[in-house]
Formats: C-alpha cells, sequence, structure tokens
C-alpha cells in the first residue's frame, strides 16, 4: 500500500498534489504540544512568540535594532534581513528585528546574536532558525518597532524556547494541502489527517539542526512539522492493520484506516473534509473496522477508464494485454469503490437540488452473523438515502452491495454529512459472575475457557479484561446472541453492555458546623479514601504531603506512575483504565487529571488546608477537605468520552483489594437498571462485604421525581444542597438600569459599554441558519460580522461557545437559574421579567449598549435547601427503599481544579486556574465521603451500614417551604458531620440482611450463591421485604384512595451511653399513622441491640394531585441523642 503526503501548500483550495485513488493521502494535524519562544524588552513588557529555540542566552539582554536601520545597500532590502543585506557593523552583537521570514541566514552572516521577526502568518507550528529567533505577529511586532522608534537604548532578550499544551488540539495545520482533488473532483482528497506539527524523532548526524551553512548543531534527535511527518504516522498504522490482516489488500486496510478516524471538529478546521478527509487516524479501531470498501486492480481501470484514458494506455500500465475499455468497464468516479462520497455542484442556480447516485459494495470483516443499519447525518440542505438501509451478513468475507443517493441544493459552498454503517452488536460486554473463588486462581484461564465454549477456539481474542482481585468476571467483545448465550451457562450472575456513565459535574465546611478545629483523632492518617473519578493533578497545594509519614501499612496498592505523575505520602496510590484502549487527543495517559473533576472532588474530601484560594478574588479564603489528614488513593476511571462500566468495575476490583477505607464516586448512568446490571452496585456490594463504604452522587437530572439513578441499599446516596453563599452578575444598560443576574463570571471588561445586539438579529445566514435559530445563540448559528466586539442577548442558557466563536465579548441569557455556572466569556442568567425588560430597551434604542461586571458574592438567606438539577426520588428500583438517603453541599463549591485544562474546558476560553468553583451532586457525594472516613477514624470496626446510619439518623431536616419534594429532594435531611460522631443508635446490617432484601427482591439461590461465594439460599426464613431490611429510613408506596398497611422490622444497636433508656417519638401528619412497639428501648452497655416494630398506615387521597406524599419521622431519644428517621408515604398508580 502507497502512503502519500498531502504536501504542504496549504491553507490554499485544490493545493493537495498526491491524490491518486490508489494510495493513501494523508494531511498534518495538531498535537497537544506546542513551542512558544518569549521575547523580553529592557521596558519590561513580555512577548510570547512562536520558534523552536534551542539557544539559551541566560536571559541576558542585548541591543535592540530594525533591520531598516542597518542597510548594507538600501533599508527596502535590510528591513526583510535577506542574506548579505545587514550592515555587519551595526548588527553584529545585537538581536534584530526583521519585517520577513526566513531561516534568518541574513542576520546570522551579520553577527547578529538573534532575529525577531514580524509576520502576519498562521503561527501554528513552530520553525527551528539557525540563531536564537521568535516570530511574532504584526501586532506584537509592531509595538517592539514602536519601542525601538522610542527608546533611546533599545534593547531585548530571546528566552529558550517553552512547551506548552495546546487545548484547542487537533486541528489541521495551516500548511496541511487541501481538498477538493484537482483532477478527479468526485473523489476526495486528502484520505485522513495524522500528526504532523512538531514531531521529534531520529536525525542525521551528517547534517545539522537546520541543514543551513554555519548552523553548527548536530543532534541524535530534531523536532520537524509537516505532511512528511504525518505521512510515516499513517504508513505505521498501516502496517499495524497489516500485521493482524497479512491477507488484507491496500484498499482494505485504507478502508479502515478512514471508516475509523475520529471525526474532527469544523470550528477548528472550516475547511472541513477538503483539510482532514476522513478525520484524524485512530490506530487502535482500525484494527476492528467491522466493514471494508475493498477494490483491486480491475477497480481502478474502470476508473481509469471512466477519466478517459485509452485501452492502449491500461494495457501498457498493467502489462496486460487483454485490458480494455469498454461500456461495461468503463466507470465514472462516483461508483469506485471508495470509503468517501464527494459530489460537485454548480455554484449558480435557482433553488433546485443536483442528484447523483454512488454504487458502493463492503465486505464483511467484523462479527460473522451481523446487520447493519445505515445511519445518515445530513444538514437540511443535504438529502442522503441509502437503499438497502440494512445490510444482513452471515459469514465473514460476505459482500453487500448498495446505493447511495445524494441530492445537494445548487448554489451552496460546501456542505458536508456522514453515513454510518452501525451493527449495534458487535460491543463490549461484562460478564459478571459473582464473588472470586477461594484461594489463588487463573482468572484469564477461566475467563478464556468460558468464552471458548460460545465462540470457539478463537474465544480468547474476545478477552479484554479480567477481574480477579476482589470480585470475579472479564469483559469481553460479543455480539447479542453471543452475550445471551453467555447469560445462560452456569456460573454468570449477569451479562450487560458496557456502557458509559457521566460524571455528575471549602465554605461548606463550615457552614456545616464542621470547623478545621473540630475534635479528630491521629487514626485519620491511617484512612485511605478510593477517589473513583478523572483523576488528579498532585502538583496542587491540596495534596502536598507536608507533615505526612509513609503510607500505612495495610495498603497494597501502586503507583502506576508515568513520565508526568508520581505519588507521594498524601497520595499513595494511582491507576488509570481505559479498557478500550480509545483515547481522544485531549486525554493524558496516565492518572493525571485533563478534566479538572477529580481534583475537585478529591480536594473536597481530602484536600489540605490552602489559605487564600479562590478563582480569580470570588469565594476567597480557606479550601480545605473534610479530612485533610487522609490519604487518597486515585482510580481514574473517566475520558473526554465518558465513564465505562468496564474502567468503573475495574477500579473497583483494585480499589478493594489495594486496601481502601471509603470510595467516592461522583459518576452516574442515565436511568437506573437492575442491581446487578450495574457497574455501581456491582462494585459498591463487593466493597460492602469487604467492610467499605461507597459513597455515591444522586445525580443531576432533577427536579423530575424519580430520576436518581445510584440507589442500590448497600451504599451512600448523596443530593446536592446551597450553603449560603451566592454568586450575582450583574447587567448595566446604556440607560442606567442595572439587572442582577446569576453566572460566574471572573473577566472584568475593558470598556464601560458595549454595544448591545440580539440574537435574533444576527443569523449566521451563509451556514442556512435564521432568526429562529440564532435567537438562541447556538454553535454556528451567529453572523461573526453582526456579532464581534459586542454583547449578545440570547433567548436560552447555552454553553457560551456560541457567543464566543462569533467573537462576542459577552451574552445575556434569558432563563432564571438557581444555581451559578462558568462560562467561556462574561455572561449573565436573567430571568424572564428582566430579560424582557433588556429586549424592549434593545428594541426600543437607536444605539443599544451594555456591560456586563464581574460577578459579586452574596449571602444565601434561605440556605440549606435542594438544587432543582438535584436527582430526586423515589426509588425507581425498589420503591420502598427511600433514596437519596441525604444531602450534602454541592452548590458554588470552590476546590483544587486541574492545570491541564480551563475554568470551563471549553475552546477559546484560557483560563487556566488552580480553584475552581462547580455545582454538581459530583461536589456533595465527597463532602458525604469525607463525613464517613471522619466517622470511620474514630470508629474503625463499624461497618458501612453502621457509618451510613450515623450519617442519616444525625441529619437535619430541611424546610418543606423550600424543598418542595421533601424527602424526595433531602432523604433524611442535611448532613451534620460533627453530630454523627455520636449518634446513640445505629442501624446496622451486614451481607446476610442484604442477601435476605435480594431474595426478597426475587432474585434466586443460584444468583445469590454466585455474587456472596458462599451457601447462602433463598428459603422462607430468609425471603425478607423491603420493609425489613436494617434501613435508617421507612419508606411506604400505596394506591391513591386506598388505605395501605405496612410493618416495618428494625433492630438499633447502642453505641452511645452504656446504660440509657430512649422513648420513641413519632410525628405524623393527617392521613398517616405511626405505632411503634414497644416505644421503650433500654440499654445496659454498649453494644447492646434491641429489636422494635413500626406500623405504618397511610392514606392518600387520589382527588389532591398536588400532595402525593405525608412526611411523618420516628426519634428515638434518651435526652441526649436525638436518633431520627424519616418516615413516608408515597402515591403511585395502579399498573
Amino acid at each position: 500500500m502507497g502512503t502519500k503526503l498531502n504536501s504542504n501548500d496549504g491553507p490554499y483550495y485544490a493545493s493537495v498534489v498526491n491524490i491518486s485513488p490508489w494510495s493513501l493521502s494523508v494531511g498534518a494535524s495538531t498535537i497537544d504540544k506546542k513551542f512558544q519562544t518569549m521575547v523580553k524588552l529592557g521596558n519590561g513588557k513580555v512577548f510570547k512568540g512562536t520558534s523552536i529555540n534551542t539557544f539559551d542566552l541566560k536571559g541576558k539582554f542585548y541591543p535592540l535594532i530594525w533591520g531598516a536601520d542597518a542597510p548594507k545597500y538600501s533599508s527596502s532590502e535590510s528591513r526583510v534581513c535577506l542574506p548579505g543585506s545587514l550592515n555587519e557593523t551595526l548588527v553584529k552583537g545585537k538581536i534584530v528585528l526583521c519585517d520577513y521570514l526566513d531561516f534568518m541566514e541574513g542576520p546570522l552572516q551579520a553577527g547578529a546574536v538573534g532575529a525577531l521577526i514580524r509576520d502576519d502568518g498562521f503561527k501554528d507550528f513552530a520553525y527551528t532558525f539557525m540563531l536564537p529567533a521568535s516570530v511574532l505577529g504584526l501586532t506584537d511586532g509592531s509595538d517592539i518597532l514602536h519601542y525601538i522608534n522610542t527608546t533611546k537604548k533599545a534593547e531585548a532578550a530571546i528566552l529558550r524556547s517553552t512547551e506548552e499544551k495546546d487545548e484547542l488540539a487537533p486541528y489541521v495545520a495551516s500548511f496541511s494541502s487541501r481538498g477538493p482533488n484537482i483532477l478527479s473532483l468526485d473523489i476526495l482528497k486528502p484520505d485522513i489527517t495524522a500528526p504532523g506539527v512538531d514531531i521529534l524523532a531520529a536525525w542525521s548526524e551528517a547534517t545539522t539542526v537546520t541543514g543551513v551553512i554555519n548552523d553548527k548543531r548536530i543532534v541524535p534527535y530534531n523536532i520537524i512539522s509537516g505532511t512528511s511527518m504525518s505521512c510515516p504516522h499513517a504508513t505505521a498504522v498501516a502496517a499495524y492493520v497489516k500485521s493482524f490482516h497479512p491477507t488484507w489488500s491496500p484498499s482494505a486496510i485504507k478502508s479502515a484506516l478512514m471508516t475509523t478516524a475520529w471525526p474532527m471538529s469544523p470550528k477548528t478546521n472550516t475547511d472541513l473534509e477538503f483539510a482532514y478527509g476522513s478525520g484524524l487516524i485512530n490506530p487502535s479501531s482500525a484494527i476492528d473496522p467491522g466493514l471494508v470498501y475493498d477494490a483491486g486492480e480491475i477497480d481502478y481501470i474502470k476508473f481509469l477508464c471512466g477519466q478517459g484514458y485509452s485501452s492502449k494506455q491500461l494495457r501498457l500500465v498493467t502489462g496486460d494485454n487483454k485490458t480494455g475499455c469498454t461500456k461495461a468497464t468503463n466507470g465514472s468516479a462516483l461508483d469506485l469503490n471508495y470509503p468517501t462520497f464527494a459530489l460537485v455542484v454548480s455554484l449558480s442556480g435557482d433553488d433546485t437540488y443536483f442528484s447523483r447516485d454512488f454504487h458502493r459494495t463492503v465486505t464483511n470483516v467484523g462479527s460473522p452473523v451481523s446487520t447493519y443499519n445505515a445511519i445518515v447525518n445530513a444538514p437540511k440542505e443535504l438529502d442522503i438515502k441509502v437503499k438497502p438501509n440494512v445490510l444482513s451478513f452471515k459469514s465473514i468475507g460476505e459482500k453487500k452491495s448498495f446505493v447511495v443517493t445524494v441530492a445537494v441544493k445548487v448554489g451552496l459552498p460546501t456542505v458536508s454529512g456522514t453515513l454510518v454503517w452501525d451493527d449495534g452488536v458487535h460491543k463490549v460486554y461484562i460478564v459478571y459472575m459473582g464473588e472470586r473463588p477461594n484461594g489463588e486462581f487463573s482468572a484469564e484461564r477461566l475467563h478464556i475457557n468460558i468464552l471458548e465454549q460460545v465462540l470457539g477456539s478463537g474465544g480468547s481474542s474476545s478477552l479484554l479484561h479480567s477481574y480477579h482481585r476482589s470480585f470475579n468476571g472479564f469483559v469481553a467483545k460479543l455480539t447479542n446472541d453471543d452475550a445471551h448465550k453467555l447469560a445462560n451457562m452456569e456460573g454468570i450472575v449477569s451479562v450487560f453492555p458496557n456502557q458509559m456513565k457521566q460524571l455528575h459535574t471549602t465554605r461548606s465546611w463550615d457552614f456545616m458546623g464542621f470547623s478545621k478545629n473540630v475534635t479528630r483523632t491521629n487514626l485519620e492518617s491511617n484512612i485511605i479514601i478510593g477517589m473513583l473519578d478523572t483523576g488528579i493533578w498532585p502538583e496542587s497545594k491540596s495534596f502536598n504531603d507536608e507533615g505526612f509519614g509513609p503510607p500505612p501499612k495495610k495498603w497494597k496498592g501502586i503507583c502506576q506512575g508515568s513520565s508526568n505523575f508520581t505519588c507521594n505520602n498524601k497520595i499513595i496510590g494511582a491507576r488509570y483504565y481505559k479498557s478500550d484502549k480509545n483515547f481522544h487527543p485531549t486525554d493524558i495517559q496516565s492518572p493525571r487529571d485533563s478534566e479538572g473533576h477529580g481534583s475537585h472532588t478529591s480536594s473536597i474530601a481530602a484536600g489540605a488546608l490552602v489559605h487564600k484560594a479562590s478563582l480569580s478574588g470570588l469565594a476567597s479564603g480557606l479550601a480545605r477537605g473534610g479530612v485533610p489528614s487522609a490519604r487518597i488513593a486515585v482510580y481514574k476511571i473517566c475520558w473526554a468520552d465518558g465513564c465505562s462500566d468496564a474502567d468503573i468495575l475495574a477500579a473497583f476490583d483494585d480499589a478493594i483489594a489495594d486496601g481502601v477505607d471509603v470510595i467516592s464516586l461522583s459518576v452516574g448512568g442515565s436511568f437506573t437498571i437492575d442491581y446487578f446490571n450495574d457497574s455501581i452496585a456491582i462494585g459498591a456490594f463487593h466493597s460492602m462485604k469487604n467492610r467499605i463504604l461507597t459513597s455515591n452522587s444522586a445525580g443531576n437530572s432533577g427536579p423530575q421525581l424519580a430520576s436518581i439513578t445510584n440507589v442500590s441499599p448497600w451504599s451512600l446516596s448523596v443530593a446536592a444542597s446551597t450553603i449560603d453563599r451566592k454568586f450575582f452578575t450583574e447587567v448595566k444598560l446604556g440607560n442606567g438600569e442595572i439587572y442582577k443576574g446569576t453566572s460566574i463570571n471572573t473577566v472584568e471588561l475593558k470598556h464601560n459599554l458595549y454595544p448591545l445586539i440580539y440574537g435574533r438579529d444576527a443569523p449566521n445566514t451563509k451556514k442556512g441558519y435564521d432568526s429562529s435559530e440564532s435567537r438562541y445563540c447556538s454553535e454556528d448559528s451567529l453572523d461573526k460580522a453582526l456579532v464581534k466586539g459586542k454583547i449578545v442577548l440570547c433567548d436560552s442558557v447555552n454553553s457560551g461557545e456560541g457567543p464566543l466563536a462569533a467573537g462576542a465579548v459577552g451574552a445575556i441569557m434569558q432563563y432564571y437559574l438557581d444555581s451559578a455556572f462558568n462560562f467561556p466569556l462574561p455572561v449573565s442568567c436573567l430571568g424572564f421579567d428582566d430579560g424582557t425588560d433588556v429586549s424592549t430597551y434593545l428594541n426600543t434604542t437607536r444605539k443599544p449598549k451594555a456591560n456586563i461586571l464581574k460577578s459579586i458574592e452574596e449571602k444565601d438567606e434561605q440556605a440549606p435547601y435542594v438544587i432543582s438539577f438535584s436527582s430526586r426520588g423515589p426509588n425507581p428500583i425498589t420503591y420502598d427503599i427511600l433514596k437519596p438517603d441525604l444531602t450534602a453541599p454541592g452548590v458554588d463549591i470552590l476546590a483544587a481544579w486541574s492545570q491541564g485544562t480551563t475554568v470551563t474546558g471549553y475552546e477559546g476560553d484560557n483560563r487556566i486556574v488552580p480553584y475552581n468553583i462547580l455545582s454538581g451532586t459530583s461536589m456533595s457525594c465527597p463532602h458525604a465521603t469525607a463525613a464517613a472516613a471522619y466517622i470511620k477514624s474514630f470508629n474503625p470496626t463499624w461497618s458501612p451500614a453502621a457509618i451510613k446510619s450515623a450519617l442519616m439518623t444525625t441529619a437535619v431536616p430541611l424546610s418543606l417551604e423550600t424543598n418542595a419534594d421533601a424527602e424526595f429532594a433531602f432523604g433524611s435531611g442535611h448532613l451534620v458531620p460533627s453530630s454523627a460522631l455520636d449518634p446513640g443508635l445505629i442501624y446496622d446490617a451486614g451481607e446476610i440482611d442484604y442477601v435476605k432484601f435480594l431474595c426478597g427482591q426475587g432474585y434466586d439461590t443460584k444468583t445469590v450463591r454466585l455474587v456472596t461465594g458462599d451457601r447462602s439460599k433463598c428459603s422462607d426464613s430468609i425471603n425478607g421485604t423491603a420493609w425489613d431490611l436494617n434501613y435508617p429510613s421507612f419508606a411506604l408506596s400505596v394506591t391513591p384512595g386506598k388505605s395501605t398497611r405496612r410493618v416495618f422490622h428494625r433492630t438499633v444497636t447502642n453505641v452511645g451511653s452504656g446504660v440509657s433508656i430512649y422513648k420513641a417519638t413519632v410525628k405524623a401528619p393527617p392521613g398517616l399513622e405511626i405505632e411503634v412497639r414497644p416505644n421503650l428501648l433500654g440499654f445496659k452497655a454498649i453494644g447492646e441491640m434491641k429489636s422494635f416494630i413500626v406500623k405504618v398506615k397511610a392514606k392518600i387521597d387520589g382527588n389532591n394531585i398536588t400532595n402525593m406524599m405525608l412526611s411523618g419521622s420516628l426519634i428515638w431519644d434518651d435526652g441526649l441523642h436525638q436518633v431520627r428517621s424519616p418516615v413516608v408515604a408515597f402515591a403511585l398508580e395502579e399498573e
């Protein structure tokens, strides 16, 4: 297979030169690394230029001269610093400013020590020069020239280059040649793009760094940019694919590379497919493309006949005298079996559509028995139809043909769409087998044997990962049929698809009355919190290990280090997981956090004390975790594409075996699923078996009822509530009116007022948008010419990427928010009334203007209340187990942040900060995690259920006036860590209690035995109902209009005063009757247990749809402790 560079004549259209359809044409794109060379002037100003400068001038200042002021012949030549144009007497020993970009031989010959280059070209890649140099934009270059002309003794220093992260990568480099294919317009070129910017690789020591005379640097490795660098990347991937598939044709390999390529962002690649072809090469996916578009010599002969080549020419080319062009072999470019589809239409004409048919054939190289569905994604100007739209295969190598009809509106510029053939079955599945076998066993051998029973001798190639340290199971690539067969095999608990779960994205501890001076135990430093998240930024001050001794002796984990990550005595372990090996270009392949989320949650739970922490001055104060002396073990499971079930289970498997004490997981799915088809519930169950509590976020899908997703009774589910701080952002209009909106805005705009425009009045008609779309300011919907430099009024809240990309300086968004969010530009979110006032001002004023001020912090007098986004109960899986369990601070939380990303992580946001303000149940979860760790440090022998009980029974119920969803919003109430240390009584539970519960939920003995690994059995004696699980809350689902009775059996353990008597106090509204027997419990010793029953009778009026829930409580009170449990009845419609 021939792989060819794309040439370096971009960004001009039709500049690609290697365009034969039988070879692979490769564009060049960036990686997440760029080189900057700083220039420092004598007046203290610093400018950041582009180059690769290996020379170290030690920061020394040298005289600075403009080339035009040092002519050897004429200033018109010397200003561009051409060789021989500079006066050596005037230039020697100085830094020279040049108005033209070349290798700088002229300054070097004249004895200059360095050069500054003013250039208006692209700065997306760095040149290497033969002397210290930095390439600056015209604006910065003009500032330097002004400094030279106004300073008696101008001087400058050129620093050694530094490496920075390119947040926008990958994007196609400006030099990479563009399509279309000038010879065959209907064959799309380039085919793909690959890394070709700032690539370090071996270098010949027979030349120098630049290869130019007078450059003396001999090096073994050099950094070069060009499609010459991207081409061998694609070559290597082709070789990699061929090593797995040695019989595949060049076209099959090429097809695999193209059809599995990453699609690229049109925002950073405005030339679209003419820049990147099919997308960014994706090596790990290319070995298993599913289908290939194959082609051989005869296919290219048909193509060449259609291109006008004669039989005589083709016989010479092929060496076959039988070759000839006939009607049968005269094919058009549209019918070449190519993996892309390109269609050229006229730019002139009426509103008619131009249509063409493409004939294609695909070969099955994936699952033998499979069905592929055609999925088309196209804008309204492009109509794509596929016939047939379903392809069914019965064997490897089978071929299927189809026709794609493409119709496009005449007169439009480039329009892009996609066709995806999706089999929907060639997926990754998790096979869960329950408890690990006792003793030593070869998990991989066991799992391969199981796979071979279903898949045959090739079963081992489907195995992706084995779980074996804490439980038994594996991850494998299977068809739906294979998964179904496995699910019915002996020894299998469940088989479910590997799906992506999502992240549930200081002052808070003081707000809960949990000050930094609270009573602590020395054992806190022995507590290890397992953080399953996006990783961690180890250099943050929050994770400083000053004063820490070595890790606890019980620790069995590792630090899966790399060149960019090390652990310390605070972060004692770190691992990362990516079962599909499919890394996004922005992912950091180590435990290091590239998202920010994991650093944030880790510092909330166990961050060190950091004074004067803030987000650009907002929320300034002491940042600290709940247990600052605890250790952190990092398990990175979340990446740019989400958090996979396979990786979540792998992290649980390791964390349990490593010896963590508490697990914190601020992740969840989009909906609830059966306990043993849910990776989080499975992992939490085995954690519970090993006396480890799992703290889960409730989810951010509120305020919809039954939106909570983490609901297993053996884990702690945490909702999010406010603290007594909120952020407002004022909007000032040109008429003097000021409106208070919601957002977190760190940016102070330079000017007093800016022009104000309504998004509706600035549609991007060139891309087909009208005012009905631009009013919402969605991406690409705004006209840059109309919006640039203005504040735009939008009719909805969005990410802010649309206004930012259009050049707006800020945005006013019309929608009430009860929590503040960060945006990549100044934004304020106004309620409907205020938004209408601003709209009226805009429409009645000739030159409307506005300003968006930096956010201010105010006290929230109503706090705490559960925020709207926090997911609500009831528990969709088991109605009569109340969820969430409790609520904790999760709004406007300041905590540590990754400096591998920006404040928002959006393109165009350049703010790198050590601390950030976020809201989400992701933030409330680590608050509860820390409280659990705090209790465990005092009570190391307590079970997960005991710790959970202490947190729930000491929580404070919230006001129903500000929490209309009552216990479905806040569970038992608001977390109070200091009270949880001394709960008085606890509702304890162990594995046998949950086994009884599972039997009552319909699980059979076979399944329960696999899960527990023992001889557990579901029988009449251990077939427990949800009402008999020893849970710290009481929930009862009823049918509207009907009276319902339930009896709850409970047992409490005394952990308070040795000798004590507790009295039952009941509170119940009309319609709810609660009876407790006995209503007095007397204890004589710590650890003594007492049982009681609670009889509940409830009736909810079916005609009163506004009040379908009754809230009461049971409090056991000994005069010192108040052990409170909510008692809730709620209506469910009869099925």
